[in-house]
């Protein structure tokens, strides 16, 4: 009894395990270079485009300005503890804020830099107002 399986025609569909290519022939891989045929998957240098580059535009992101307003706010924040380290850093935030604000670009960072700094000039005053009572009643 003969299998039908195993002696195929030509152009019958083939069933059981692929019959495997030898691995030392480079046609045998996938994306594998062969001598003298055109590699299609990395197509090799084609020369310089047609097209013009683009043109450099500005970006839309915030200013350098509004990136130091919103640092110094932040410092100014942090730092409003420190009796009058934080005033100063306060007031710088509060002017680069302002001037930030003048700008068309990076409003939402002199927002938040004019409030992290008014925040630090509340903080910094009621620790002057803090130290100022005390004074007084360590030398009694």
């Amino acid at each position: 009894m003969s299998d039908d399986r195993t002696h195929s025609e030509p152009g019958a569909q083939q069933y059981g395990a692929p019959e495997f290519r030898d691995p030392a022939d480079p046609s045998a891989h996938p994306g594998a270079f062969v001598q003298g045929s055109m590699h299609e998957q990395y197509p090799g240098y084609t020369g310089p485009s047609p097209y013009p580059p683009a043109p450099i535009t500005q970006s839309n992101g915030p200013g350098g300005l509004a990136i130091a307003a919103l640092v110094v706010g932040i410092a100014a924040f942090i730092f409003g503890w420190i009796p009058f380290a934080g005033l100063i850093l306060a007031v710088v935030g509060i002017v680069l804020g302002i001037l930030t604000l003048r700008k068309p670009r990076g409003k939402g960072f002199g927002v938040t830099a004019l409030i992290l700094s008014g925040l630090a000039v509340l903080t910094g005053l009621m620790v002057l107002f803090l130290i100022f009572m005390w004074l007084p009643m360590a030398s009694a």
